[in-house]
Protein backbone atom coordinates (compact mmCIF):
# COMPACT_ATOMS: atom_id res chain seq x y z
CA UNK A 1 0.00 0.00 0.00
CA UNK A 2 1.40 3.46 -1.03
CA UNK A 3 1.95 6.29 1.74
CA UNK A 4 -0.83 8.13 -0.44
CA UNK A 5 -3.38 5.09 0.59
CA UNK A 6 -1.99 4.61 3.77
CA UNK A 7 -3.23 8.02 4.12
CA UNK A 8 -6.62 8.43 3.42
CA UNK A 9 -7.52 4.85 4.91
CA UNK A 10 -6.57 6.93 7.93
CA UNK A 11 -9.28 8.70 6.95
CA UNK A 12 -11.74 6.25 6.94
CA UNK A 13 -14.98 6.80 7.68
CA UNK A 14 -15.69 4.35 10.81
CA UNK A 15 -17.65 4.60 14.65
CA UNK A 16 -18.49 0.99 15.08
CA UNK A 17 -19.09 -1.57 18.01
CA UNK A 18 -20.26 0.69 21.50
CA UNK A 19 -18.50 4.07 19.95
CA UNK A 20 -21.51 4.28 17.69
CA UNK A 21 -23.45 5.09 20.12
CA UNK A 22 -20.73 5.89 23.15
CA UNK A 23 -18.19 7.80 21.35
CA UNK A 24 -16.70 10.40 18.89
CA UNK A 25 -15.05 10.94 15.36
CA UNK A 26 -13.22 14.14 14.89
CA UNK A 27 -11.88 15.12 11.03
CA UNK A 28 -10.03 18.33 11.15
CA UNK A 29 -8.57 20.25 8.18
CA UNK A 30 -6.39 23.82 8.97
CA UNK A 31 -5.11 25.86 6.36
CA UNK A 32 -4.11 29.43 5.39
CA UNK A 33 -6.38 31.80 2.96
CA UNK A 34 -5.83 35.43 1.81
CA UNK A 35 -8.33 37.81 1.79
CA UNK A 36 -8.63 39.18 -1.96
CA UNK A 37 -9.22 42.68 -1.30
CA UNK A 38 -6.24 43.18 1.49
CA UNK A 39 -3.57 40.56 1.16
CA UNK A 40 -4.55 39.85 4.77
CA UNK A 41 -3.29 36.37 5.56
CA UNK A 42 -5.72 34.32 7.74
CA UNK A 43 -5.71 30.82 9.70
CA UNK A 44 -9.08 28.90 8.83
CA UNK A 45 -10.43 25.32 10.17
CA UNK A 46 -12.98 22.91 8.64
CA UNK A 47 -14.34 19.77 10.93
CA UNK A 48 -17.16 17.25 10.12
CA UNK A 49 -17.15 15.51 14.34
CA UNK A 50 -19.71 13.06 14.71
CA UNK A 51 -21.18 12.56 18.78
CA UNK A 52 -22.83 9.17 20.02
CA UNK A 53 -24.01 9.27 16.59
CA UNK A 54 -26.58 6.53 16.26
CA UNK A 55 -27.54 7.22 20.08
CA UNK A 56 -30.76 9.19 18.73
CA UNK A 57 -30.06 8.29 14.79
CA UNK A 58 -33.23 10.30 13.01
CA UNK A 59 -32.99 13.51 14.59
CA UNK A 60 -30.71 16.12 16.38
CA UNK A 61 -29.77 16.12 20.13
CA UNK A 62 -28.00 18.72 21.69
CA UNK A 63 -27.15 18.45 25.36
CA UNK A 64 -27.48 22.01 26.25
CA UNK A 65 -30.60 22.42 25.29
CA UNK A 66 -33.28 23.22 27.43
CA UNK A 67 -35.50 20.78 28.20
CA UNK A 68 -38.43 21.39 30.46
CA UNK A 69 -39.43 18.48 32.62
CA UNK A 70 -43.15 19.35 34.05
CA UNK A 71 -46.04 17.32 34.56
CA UNK A 72 -49.59 18.32 34.03
CA UNK A 73 -50.15 18.51 37.92
CA UNK A 74 -46.79 20.58 38.27
CA UNK A 75 -47.92 22.85 35.61
CA UNK A 76 -51.36 23.68 37.54
CA UNK A 77 -49.03 24.37 40.82
CA UNK A 78 -47.01 26.74 38.24
CA UNK A 79 -50.53 28.18 37.04
CA UNK A 80 -51.09 28.63 41.08
CA UNK A 81 -48.49 30.15 42.27
CA UNK A 82 -47.72 27.29 44.69
CA UNK A 83 -45.18 27.19 46.87
CA UNK A 84 -44.81 23.28 45.12
CA UNK A 85 -43.77 25.09 42.02
CA UNK A 86 -40.64 26.45 43.57
CA UNK A 87 -39.44 22.91 44.38
CA UNK A 88 -39.95 21.85 40.62
CA UNK A 89 -37.12 20.42 38.15
CA UNK A 90 -37.47 22.33 35.43
CA UNK A 91 -34.40 20.86 33.09
CA UNK A 92 -33.83 17.56 32.69
CA UNK A 93 -30.11 15.98 30.80
CA UNK A 94 -29.62 14.29 28.12
CA UNK A 95 -26.59 12.78 26.67
CA UNK A 96 -26.31 14.64 22.98
CA UNK A 97 -26.25 12.89 19.79
CA UNK A 98 -25.58 14.17 16.01
CA UNK A 99 -23.10 15.04 13.73
CA UNK A 100 -21.72 18.50 12.95
CA UNK A 101 -20.05 20.38 10.47
CA UNK A 102 -17.85 23.24 12.01
CA UNK A 103 -16.03 25.89 10.00
CA UNK A 104 -14.36 29.00 11.35
CA UNK A 105 -11.18 31.39 11.28
CA UNK A 106 -8.47 31.85 14.44
CA UNK A 107 -6.52 34.75 15.09
CA UNK A 108 -8.14 38.60 14.86
CA UNK A 109 -11.93 38.19 14.23
CA UNK A 110 -11.73 34.13 15.14
CA UNK A 111 -15.20 32.72 15.22
CA UNK A 112 -16.68 29.12 15.00
CA UNK A 113 -19.86 28.11 13.30
CA UNK A 114 -21.83 24.83 13.78
CA UNK A 115 -24.35 23.30 11.46
CA UNK A 116 -26.38 20.41 13.03
CA UNK A 117 -27.75 16.84 11.45
CA UNK A 118 -28.72 13.41 12.76
CA UNK A 119 -27.04 10.76 11.46
CA UNK A 120 -29.65 9.61 9.41
CA UNK A 121 -28.96 12.96 6.59
CA UNK A 122 -25.17 11.14 6.01
CA UNK A 123 -24.67 9.93 2.76
CA UNK A 124 -21.22 7.25 2.35
CA UNK A 125 -20.04 5.79 -0.41
CA UNK A 126 -18.17 3.06 -0.86
CA UNK A 127 -14.69 5.16 -1.03
CA UNK A 128 -12.67 5.26 2.19
CA UNK A 129 -13.44 8.92 2.77
CA UNK A 130 -16.60 10.00 1.08
CA UNK A 131 -19.27 12.03 3.24
CA UNK A 132 -21.73 13.97 2.08
CA UNK A 133 -24.62 16.29 4.61
CA UNK A 134 -26.61 18.06 2.19
CA UNK A 135 -24.47 20.71 0.46
CA UNK A 136 -21.44 19.43 2.71
CA UNK A 137 -19.04 17.23 1.00
CA UNK A 138 -15.67 15.84 2.47
CA UNK A 139 -13.83 13.21 0.16
CA UNK A 140 -10.24 12.41 -0.35
CA UNK A 141 -9.70 15.51 -2.55
CA UNK A 142 -11.86 18.29 -2.14
CA UNK A 143 -14.05 20.05 0.53
CA UNK A 144 -17.42 22.06 -0.16
CA UNK A 145 -20.04 23.30 1.87
CA UNK A 146 -21.68 25.91 3.94
CA UNK A 147 -22.55 26.99 7.81
CA UNK A 148 -24.74 30.16 8.51
CA UNK A 149 -26.04 31.14 11.52
CA UNK A 150 -27.69 34.71 12.38
CA UNK A 151 -27.18 36.54 15.73
CA UNK A 152 -30.41 36.08 16.47
CA UNK A 153 -30.37 32.33 16.42
CA UNK A 154 -27.18 32.60 18.43
CA UNK A 155 -29.05 34.12 20.61
CA UNK A 156 -32.05 31.76 20.93
CA UNK A 157 -29.95 28.80 20.80
CA UNK A 158 -26.85 28.87 22.93
CA UNK A 159 -26.89 25.39 22.99
CA UNK A 160 -25.63 25.39 19.17
CA UNK A 161 -22.20 26.31 20.91
CA UNK A 162 -21.27 29.23 18.45
CA UNK A 163 -21.47 32.38 16.87
CA UNK A 164 -22.99 34.24 14.23
CA UNK A 165 -21.71 34.56 11.07
CA UNK A 166 -21.78 32.97 7.38
CA UNK A 167 -18.91 30.84 5.63
CA UNK A 168 -19.20 29.08 2.31
CA UNK A 169 -15.83 27.19 0.69
CA UNK A 170 -14.76 24.96 -2.43
CA UNK A 171 -11.69 23.51 -2.06
CA UNK A 172 -9.41 20.89 -3.35
CA UNK A 173 -6.25 19.45 -1.21
CA UNK A 174 -3.66 16.79 -1.05
CA UNK A 175 -1.02 15.10 1.12
CA UNK A 176 2.44 16.05 0.58
CA UNK A 177 3.43 14.22 4.33
CA UNK A 178 1.83 11.73 6.14
CA UNK A 179 2.63 9.83 10.12
CA UNK A 180 1.22 6.45 9.87
CA UNK A 181 0.96 6.58 13.96
CA UNK A 182 0.51 9.25 16.02
CA UNK A 183 -1.16 7.47 18.70
CA UNK A 184 -3.40 4.32 18.89
CA UNK A 185 -5.16 2.22 21.49
CA UNK A 186 -8.78 0.61 21.92
CA UNK A 187 -10.04 4.06 23.78
CA UNK A 188 -8.51 7.14 22.28
CA UNK A 189 -6.64 6.80 18.51
CA UNK A 190 -5.15 9.98 17.01
CA UNK A 191 -3.51 9.76 13.28
CA UNK A 192 -1.65 12.53 11.12
CA UNK A 193 -2.74 11.69 7.33
CA UNK A 194 -2.23 15.28 6.73
CA UNK A 195 0.96 16.15 9.08
CA UNK A 196 2.05 18.92 5.61
CA UNK A 197 -1.34 18.90 3.11
CA UNK A 198 -1.94 21.44 0.09
CA UNK A 199 -5.11 23.82 -0.15
CA UNK A 200 -6.08 25.40 -3.42
CA UNK A 201 -10.15 27.15 -3.73
CA UNK A 202 -11.79 29.76 -2.14
CA UNK A 203 -13.56 31.05 0.64
CA UNK A 204 -16.27 33.63 1.66
CA UNK A 205 -16.37 34.70 5.30
CA UNK A 206 -19.16 36.90 6.25
CA UNK A 207 -19.34 38.64 2.52
CA UNK A 208 -15.37 38.50 2.48
CA UNK A 209 -13.23 36.45 -0.22
CA UNK A 210 -10.66 34.92 0.47
CA UNK A 211 -8.36 32.79 -1.69
CA UNK A 212 -6.06 29.45 -0.70
CA UNK A 213 -2.90 29.52 -2.49
CA UNK A 214 -1.40 26.32 -2.36
CA UNK A 215 2.36 27.02 -1.50
CA UNK A 216 0.98 29.51 1.08
CA UNK A 217 -1.69 27.19 2.30
CA UNK A 218 0.64 25.23 5.19
CA UNK A 219 -2.09 22.65 5.38
CA UNK A 220 -2.62 20.66 8.11
CA UNK A 221 -5.27 16.97 8.67
CA UNK A 222 -5.81 14.77 11.22
CA UNK A 223 -8.24 12.65 13.02
CA UNK A 224 -9.55 11.66 16.44
CA UNK A 225 -12.06 8.95 17.27
CA UNK A 226 -12.61 7.30 20.28
CA UNK A 227 -14.52 6.91 23.41
CA UNK A 228 -14.16 11.30 24.36
CA UNK A 229 -11.05 13.25 23.92
CA UNK A 230 -7.87 13.46 25.94
CA UNK A 231 -8.45 14.79 29.24
CA UNK A 232 -6.04 17.12 28.71
CA UNK A 233 -6.11 18.36 25.83
CA UNK A 234 -2.46 19.53 24.11
CA UNK A 235 -1.71 20.10 20.47
CA UNK A 236 1.27 21.88 18.24
CA UNK A 237 1.50 21.37 14.46
CA UNK A 238 3.06 23.25 11.49
CA UNK A 239 4.75 23.03 8.02
CA UNK A 240 6.02 26.53 7.90
CA UNK A 241 9.80 25.69 8.94
CA UNK A 242 13.22 27.03 8.14
CA UNK A 243 16.59 25.84 9.57
CA UNK A 244 18.64 28.38 11.55
CA UNK A 245 21.73 26.17 10.67
CA UNK A 246 21.40 26.34 7.44
CA UNK A 247 19.60 29.19 6.28
CA UNK A 248 17.14 27.25 4.50
CA UNK A 249 13.18 27.26 4.20
CA UNK A 250 12.38 23.27 4.32
CA UNK A 251 9.90 22.50 1.28
CA UNK A 252 9.19 19.00 2.97
CA UNK A 253 9.35 19.13 6.78
CA UNK A 254 6.14 19.45 9.45
CA UNK A 255 5.81 18.43 12.78
CA UNK A 256 2.54 17.56 15.23
CA UNK A 257 2.48 16.81 18.98
CA UNK A 258 -0.88 15.89 20.78
CA UNK A 259 -1.71 14.98 24.04
CA UNK A 260 -2.23 14.19 27.00
CA UNK A 261 -2.33 10.70 26.62
CA UNK A 262 -1.25 8.19 29.41
CA UNK A 263 0.82 10.85 31.24
CA UNK A 264 2.61 11.48 28.10
CA UNK A 265 2.70 13.44 24.54
CA UNK A 266 2.76 12.45 21.25
CA UNK A 267 5.46 13.64 18.64
CA UNK A 268 5.86 13.12 15.78
CA UNK A 269 8.55 15.67 13.17
CA UNK A 270 10.00 14.98 9.57
CA UNK A 271 12.77 17.31 8.91
CA UNK A 272 13.56 17.33 5.28
CA UNK A 273 13.03 13.18 4.84
CA UNK A 274 14.89 12.76 8.34
CA UNK A 275 11.71 11.41 10.45
CA UNK A 276 11.67 10.92 14.37
CA UNK A 277 8.43 9.68 16.40
CA UNK A 278 7.55 9.35 19.41
CA UNK A 279 4.12 7.96 20.29
CA UNK A 280 2.77 7.86 23.92
CA UNK A 281 1.59 3.73 23.21
CA UNK A 282 4.96 2.68 22.80
CA UNK A 283 6.84 1.13 25.72
CA UNK A 284 7.48 3.01 29.17
CA UNK A 285 10.79 3.01 28.76
CA UNK A 286 11.12 4.12 25.23
CA UNK A 287 11.46 7.93 25.82
CA UNK A 288 10.19 10.64 28.52
CA UNK A 289 8.32 13.95 28.13
CA UNK A 290 7.45 17.37 29.75
CA UNK A 291 5.06 20.07 28.47
CA UNK A 292 3.44 23.46 29.99
CA UNK A 293 1.10 25.94 28.97
CA UNK A 294 1.92 28.88 30.92
CA UNK A 295 1.45 32.85 30.33
CA UNK A 296 4.59 34.88 30.09
CA UNK A 297 4.79 38.54 31.95
CA UNK A 298 3.31 41.10 29.24
CA UNK A 299 5.84 42.78 26.64
CA UNK A 300 5.34 46.06 24.51
CA UNK A 301 3.88 43.23 21.66
CA UNK A 302 1.02 42.11 24.94
CA UNK A 303 0.33 39.38 26.90
CA UNK A 304 1.53 35.11 25.76
CA UNK A 305 1.29 31.80 26.13
CA UNK A 306 4.15 29.64 26.18
CA UNK A 307 3.93 26.06 24.79
CA UNK A 308 6.62 24.00 26.31
CA UNK A 309 7.81 20.71 25.17
CA UNK A 310 10.50 18.01 26.14
CA UNK A 311 11.45 14.86 24.68
CA UNK A 312 13.92 12.79 25.93
CA UNK A 313 14.85 8.85 24.89
CA UNK A 314 18.10 7.80 25.23
CA UNK A 315 19.75 8.84 22.07
CA UNK A 316 18.17 12.19 21.46
CA UNK A 317 16.40 15.21 23.36
CA UNK A 318 14.12 17.24 21.53
CA UNK A 319 12.94 20.63 22.63
CA UNK A 320 9.97 23.38 21.43
CA UNK A 321 8.90 26.34 22.41
CA UNK A 322 6.23 28.45 20.92
CA UNK A 323 4.63 31.59 21.78
CA UNK A 324 0.78 32.68 20.90
CA UNK A 325 -0.34 36.36 21.64
CA UNK A 326 -3.14 36.29 24.20
CA UNK A 327 -5.25 38.33 21.98
CA UNK A 328 -5.16 36.27 19.18
CA UNK A 329 -6.23 33.03 20.80
CA UNK A 330 -9.97 32.01 20.60
CA UNK A 331 -12.02 30.10 23.02
CA UNK A 332 -13.92 27.56 21.40
CA UNK A 333 -15.88 24.72 23.44
CA UNK A 334 -16.51 21.34 21.83
CA UNK A 335 -19.29 19.15 23.59
CA UNK A 336 -18.36 15.89 25.56
CA UNK A 337 -19.92 12.10 24.53
CA UNK A 338 -20.42 11.67 28.09
CA UNK A 339 -23.06 13.92 28.43
CA UNK A 340 -24.39 15.95 31.65
CA UNK A 341 -23.42 19.10 29.94
CA UNK A 342 -19.73 19.00 29.57
CA UNK A 343 -17.60 20.60 27.39
CA UNK A 344 -13.66 20.79 26.03
CA UNK A 345 -13.01 24.11 26.74
CA UNK A 346 -10.01 24.91 24.14
CA UNK A 347 -8.16 28.20 23.56
CA UNK A 348 -6.92 27.76 20.07
CA UNK A 349 -4.68 30.04 17.99
CA UNK A 350 -3.11 29.75 14.22
CA UNK A 351 -0.15 32.35 14.75
CA UNK A 352 2.34 30.68 16.86
CA UNK A 353 5.89 30.87 16.48
CA UNK A 354 8.71 29.97 17.92
CA UNK A 355 11.93 26.98 17.55
CA UNK A 356 12.86 23.41 17.12
CA UNK A 357 16.02 22.21 18.41
CA UNK A 358 17.43 18.29 17.91
CA UNK A 359 20.16 17.16 20.05
CA UNK A 360 22.15 13.98 20.01
CA UNK A 361 23.33 12.57 23.44
CA UNK A 362 26.95 11.77 23.56
CA UNK A 363 26.79 10.06 27.35
CA UNK A 364 26.42 13.90 29.28
CA UNK A 365 27.66 15.52 26.46
CA UNK A 366 25.04 16.79 23.49
CA UNK A 367 25.49 17.81 19.85
CA UNK A 368 22.97 20.29 18.19
CA UNK A 369 21.79 18.11 15.04
CA UNK A 370 18.80 20.59 14.09
CA UNK A 371 17.60 23.81 14.98
CA UNK A 372 14.38 25.23 13.56
CA UNK A 373 12.11 28.19 13.32
CA UNK A 374 8.78 27.22 13.01
CA UNK A 375 5.61 29.75 12.26
CA UNK A 376 1.87 29.54 11.47
CA UNK A 377 1.73 26.83 14.32
CA UNK A 378 -1.21 25.45 14.95
CA UNK A 379 -1.96 25.88 18.63
CA UNK A 380 -4.26 24.42 20.94
CA UNK A 381 -4.58 23.63 25.13
CA UNK A 382 -7.93 22.40 26.74
CA UNK A 383 -9.52 21.07 29.92
CA UNK A 384 -12.91 19.35 30.29
CA UNK A 385 -15.18 21.86 32.46
CA UNK A 386 -18.86 20.61 33.85
CA UNK A 387 -21.63 23.41 32.77
CA UNK A 388 -23.36 24.47 36.40
CA UNK A 389 -27.24 23.70 35.77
Amino acid sequence: MSATQKAFAAMKYQLGGALKKNGVNLWRFVFSAFEKMTGNERTFFIEFAMLNPWLSPSDVLLGFKPRVKISAEDLQHVLAGTDSAQRIKSETLVVPSYTVVRAGTLGDGAKQLCRYFPVNDVVHTGRSFDIQIKDCRFDENSLEGSVKCSPSEVSEHPEYLCDSGSMSWNLRYDFLLSFENGYKTKELSWQIPGAKAVFSGEITLDGKEYNVIPRKSYGYVDRNWGSSYPSEWFHLSSSNIASLVSGKSYQNSSFALQGVYDGRISLVVNLEGKSYSFTANSRKGAYSSTWNCTQMPETEDGEKLHWSVSINSRSLILDIDVFCLVRQLYLRNWELPDGERKTLKILAGGTGDGEIRLYKQHGKNLELLEHCRVAGVFCEYGQPEETEN
